[in-house]
């Protein structure tokens, strides 16, 4: 069955949650982190931010909401869209805790910032948005400024552009179907899957789980976004994938919010966790996480302060080797071994569990940390998969071995947790493989031990429930 991701869209002005028709004649419906918080409940995989008045009034300002949405206790991915223009406003708004950013306007006035973006904070996080409008025999044309303004470019020849200067995902809206519930513009849809590599968004359009159904099926897109169907209660999420799974395409996160994670506990712990603060990290959606399960924290930078930590986490959103450079700048590199020498235990989560291995060929060769011997190197999915590996996808016990005593022990074998990488870590020792994950054809480590030193390729911050799991146990060592 295909993997796909369902993925609610919260177009923002201002306070409020907005929704129009053609990306026109908005009218208010409600709070962004409510909403975003209703549809984690309900069971999406990822939700999406999109400030449609950011890039008209050159401002950002969704750093707040995302750091509102995390405290809500919304432990899924976030997407955030409208008003970046530079690198510093990218690295702003992963620390505050998304986990991709959306780029549009930015992208038609500077196409060099993608593939900026792309190397300093890894394609795995930049999204190449299109609003696009049907010209008849001339093709579909791409807007920007939330479809207020031409830009004489072909949607399709501007999205493989895109992708060539470094874009993870695509992310393809129709302004003609956008809030008709017409059903998707299949053809737009499928064009731009076939002149693209990378993973395609589709959005504009759905009336019903019938429409989203036929939008996977007829065009092999990765994704769906979707807003007024679910902001004006039509269907729900739940419905969304039931209409899914009967008609054969699979999501996996649905499977995940059955395999007995604890209702959050919020009461408060004694223990305070460390977070290697480098300046590399997705910070904010690690620190809520830790305050949902009751535990402190702080930030730390210095060698004297990991050294002087019991329980150390390293983050990670980016690139391996500017990550590195930013650890050896910082002198942390030696305290970070040290502390895993001393048995102190220690997470690397996702860039943080390949700043473990010994080194990575992501934008060349760089040595890493070399706590866990082995490399990084390019995943190479069959045809089926495309890169970046952006979902929900299982881990399982290498060769049938179990996982008590470990941060995985009472998580069910085939649990789902969120990935969003294009490198995967290759252990040279088969006992440092705790879990394993297959994407298109080819296993890889999803979770290192050695001791008390473990990794995981995906986000548990951004896992729901199950993740929040696993964090627990990393904190009870």
């Amino acid at each position: 069955m295909q993997k796909i991701r369902v993925i609610p869209r919260l177009d923002i002005k201002g306070p409020n949650v907005v929704k129009g028709i053609h990306l026109e004649g908005l009218r208010v419906v409600g709070n962004p982190a409510e909403f975003a918080k209703r549809y984690y409940e309900q069971g999406a995989d990822e939700i999406l931010y999109i400030d449609i008045v950011a890039s008209l009034y050159e401002r950002n300002s969704l750093v707040e909401l995302i750091k509102e949405t995390n405290s809500k206790g919304v432990f899924v991915p976030l997407t955030v869209g409208g008003g970046i223009r530079s690198l510093n406003d990218i690295k702003e708004i992963l620390r505050a805790g998304a986990d991709k950013v959306a780029i549009n306007t930015a992208a038609i006035k500077n196409p060099s910032l993608i593939a900026q973006a792309a190397k300093r904070f890894g394609s795995q996080c930049i999204v190449g948005a299109i609003d696009a409008k049907y010209r008849g025999d001339a093709g579909w044309e791409a807007y920007f400024d939330n479809g207020r303004e031409r830009t004489g470019l072909d949607a399709i020849e501007w999205a493989k552009k895109m992708a060539e200067l470094g874009v993870g995902e695509m992310m393809v809206t129709s302004i003609d179907r956008e809030g008709t519930g017409a059903g998707f513009e299949l053809g737009l849809v499928k064009r731009m899957v076939e002149v693209v590599d990378v993973p395609v968004i589709a959005g504009g359009g759905a009336g019903d789980p019938g429409h989203i159904t036929e939008c996977f099926r007829e065009t092999g897109c990765q994704a769906v976004s979707v807003a007024s169907i679910l902001h004006y209660g039509r269907t729900t999420i739940p419905e969304i994938k039931e209409h899914l799974l009967s008609h054969g395409v699979l999501n996996v996160r649905a499977k995940s919010a059955e395999c007995g994670a604890p209702a959050m506990r919020k009461e408060k712990k004694e223990k305070t966790v460390s977070i290697v603060d480098y300046g590399m990290g997705n910070l904010y959606s690690v620190i809520s996480a830790l305050k949902e399960l009751g535990y402190g924290h702080r930030l730390v930078a210095t060698p004297e302060e990991i050294l002087a930590s019991d329980s150390v986490i390293l983050p990670g959103v980016g690139a391996f080797g500017d990550a590195m450079e930013e650890l050896s700048k910082r002198g942390l590199v030696e305290a970070i071994r040290k502390h895993a020498d001393m048995g102190k235990p220690l997470l690397g989560i996702c860039l943080g569990m390949q700043l473990l291995l010994s080194e990575s060929e992501e934008f060349g060769l760089h040595k890493g940390l070399d706590i866990i011997h082995g490399h990084v190197v390019r995943l190479e999915p069959d045809e089926s998969a495309r890169l970046p590996h952006i979902n929900w996808d299982e881990i399982m016990p290498p060769n049938g071995a179990g996982w008590s005593g470990t941060i995985l022990d009472g998580i069910p074998p085939n649990s789902s947790f969120y990935f969003v990488h294009s490198f995967g870590c290759f252990p040279e020792d088969i006992n440092n493989f705790l879990a394993t994950t297959v994407y298109g054809g080819q296993p890889f480590c999803s979770v290192a031990r050695k001791g008390n030193v473990y990794g995981t390729q995906f986000h548990p911050e951004k896992s729901g429930s199950i993740g929040l799991k696993l964090l627990e146990s990393f904190l009870r060592l």
